[in-house]
């Protein structure tokens, strides 16, 4: 699959996951679109890799994330991968109402769902009307699929994501546009670095970030995937696949 990525847009690359994978695609000679918040950190990723090209672009402005990511689309016509990493994650305890508030749920809810199904229905059908084969890349979590307690609003995220990719998936059937899923496990980034000591005792350590990627950039290289997906991740994706893909197959999805 990795051969068919030629110029890929990486949403979400100013750190952790997302800026692994822009520096893996560039060092595999990709030419690769870095797009996000911080504009100190795409300058300093601009100038670390030759080639890069960086944009600044908030997935929650909403107001303008039509004419930016149509300008981005413009500009690059020969764009044929869009991998939306962006992600917000907060320990929430419903129990304890001063543990959050209504505006840090909602900008969790739109980082990590409202911002991917926006801008896959503005990226899709540039996809579509490429000559050759495309890749979108959503980015869900074994969270997912087995849901942790201390992170309710993220768990019930990256399962709307894991859904929206399987019926993305069977939609675009057919079509020269692959829908593949990464699946992270905990991984040692940003993410949720602040919080993972909290009142109920230390977070489990996660995989160092390296030993991640060695593993997740072998999924690209396979054809036909659906999942990538690796450690506490692969035993979600594995159960999920074999309880509900039969499903799937005995009523025509083939998400």
């Amino acid at each position: 699959m990795s051969a068919n990525i030629k110029k890929i847009l990486i949403i979400g690359a100013t750190s952790g996951l997302g800026e692994a994978f822009a520096r893996h695609f560039h060092s595999t000679g990709k030419k690769v679109i870095a797009a996000g918040r911080r504009i100190d950190r795409l300058h300093a990723l601009q100038s670390e890799l030759p080639g890069l090209e960086t944009i600044q672009l908030d997935v929650t402005d909403f107001a303008n994330l039509e004419s930016n990511l149509t300008s981005i689309i413009t500009t690059h016509p020969d764009l044929d991968s869009v991998f939306i990493m962006s992600g917000k994650q907060d320990v929430t305890d419903f129990k304890n109402p001063a543990s959050t508030s209504s505006p840090s749920i909602i900008a969790e809810v739109n980082t990590n769902l409202v911002a991917p199904l926006l801008i896959s229905r503005l990226v899709v059908p540039h996809l579509l009307a490429r000559p050759g084969p495309a890749t979108l890349i959503t980015v869900s979590s074994g969270l997912g699929f087995v849901p942790v307690p201390r992170w309710p609003v993220y768990d019930a995220t990256k399962a709307g994501i894991h859904a929206f990719s399987v019926a993305l998936r069977a939609q675009l059937d057919g079509t020269n546009v692959n829908v593949v899923e990464l699946v992270p496990p905990h991984v040692d980034t940003p993410l949720d670095a602040l919080h993972r000591k909290h009142p109920g005792g230390e977070v489990p350590l996660p995989m160092p970030l390296d030993v991640y990627m060695a593993t997740a950039v072998k999924g690209f290289e396979t054809e036909g995937v659906k999942e990538i997906a690796t450690g506490f991740s692969e035993i979600g994706v594995k159960a999920w696949r074999g309880a509900f893909g039969p499903i799937l197959e005995h009523v025509g999805i083939r998400g």
